[in-house]
């Protein structure tokens, strides 16, 4: 998790809050309780800071734990990993899994233009 640390930690409703504003952002979905279990949580560890260094100044990036987040479940979302892009409030993707540096980045370059 240390690699996430710049990265701000959704709590609770905050996730609820964002959606409800309208906001357009990208989630990180994670599970520290299964990462000893399921191997790809710490390779989209990894992989989601740097997706945050190359698109930070266009979009908001977010992390959050599945077992500590509320609303989570109304996505649809029941495991992790998955990163889901927001716009406007409503879940426009999800990517599921550890994907292709090029998936990531064909999801964001949609989101942004």
């Amino acid at each position: 998790m240390k690699r996430l640390e710049k990265i701000p930690k959704l709590k609770g409703s905050d996730l609820r809050d964002l959606i409800s504003k309208g906001e357009t952002f990208v989630l990180y979905v994670r599970s520290q309780k299964d990462f000893e279990k399921i191997r790809e949580i710490f390779d989209v560890d990894i992989v989601f800071p740097e997706l945050a260094k190359s698109f930070g100044e266009k979009v908001k990036f977010f992390w959050c734990d599945i077992d500590e987040t509320e609303g989570l479940s109304d996505l649809g979302i029941y495991f992790s990993p998955v990163i889901i892009i927001f716009k406007d409030g409503s879940a426009v993707e999800k990517l599921e899994g550890i994907k292709s540096w090029s998936e990531y980045n064909r999801a964001l370059e949609k989101l942004i233009c």
